[in-house]
């Protein structure tokens, strides 16, 4: 069988050595790459284009919903493979309509990784399975329920913290000083509401909120 060639975007290089060191237990996927932002992405695949791309859908300079699309259209035989540490089904069903043909939870066991890799190589669908009932009732609430309430996503209490602070035109700087955090740990918490409300900045993220009821 054909070796699956695959690279790994992702911010935090502790992730990539992990799955690196994961993989090893499986000869025929080999990591031939790894980027720590959507800028090296998009430049590194200019020369070589992976199989399979394991993308963390939060990078630090571009998000998974803006990037998907763009190697999508430049490289259509890159299968994706989104890998993250967000759970909103929202957030599942959002990058699957972009283009990912797979949405995984980093901390998966080896075998489940590798299964997901060669589900997506072979041009099917996997989605991480604590993810599909989940992502099945998001769906049927949606249909049979026509209201915003349906398909509120499940912020944590942090995240409520920190948007209720956007909505009170905190800085991010300023969050991080009032919750006692890194500023790393307080724009990740807005970056993940913006990918959980699926929105495309902090003016569209305070019109959805509002309009879901999320801030006072």
């Amino acid at each position: 069988m054909d070796n699956i060639y695959i690279a790994i975007a992702d911010d935090h290089p502790m992730v990539i050595s992990g799955v690196t060191t994961l993989l090893q237990a499986f000869p025929r996927i080999v990591v031939q790459h790894a980027y720590n932002s959507a800028a090296q992405l998009m430049e590194g695949f200019k020369f070589h284009q992976p199989d399979v791309l394991l993308l963390d859908i939060l990078l630090p300079d571009r998000s998974g919903k803006d990037l998907v699309p763009q190697i999508r259209k430049d490289y259509p035989q890159v299968r994706i493979l989104a890998l993250t540490s967000l759970d909103a089904p929202a957030m599942v069903s959002s990058m699957l309509r972009r283009g990912c043909l797979g949405y995984l939870l980093k901390g998966a066991g080896p075998a489940t990784l590798a299964e997901a890799i060669e589900t997506v190589y072979r041009g099917d669908s996997y989605i991480e399975p604590g993810l599909k009932e989940q992502l099945l009732q998001h769906v049927i609430g949606f249909r049979q329920q026509n209201s915003e309430q349906a398909v509120l996503p499940g912020l944590t209490q942090r995240e409520k913290e920190v948007l209720q602070l956007i909505a009170e035109e905190y800085t991010t700087k300023e969050i991080a000083e009032k919750l006692f955090i890194s500023y790393r740990t307080a724009e990740n918490h807005r970056c993940s509401l913006i990918q959980k409300l699926d929105v495309k900045n902090t003016v569209g993220l305070l019109k959805v909120a509002i309009q879901l009821g999320l801030v006072k």
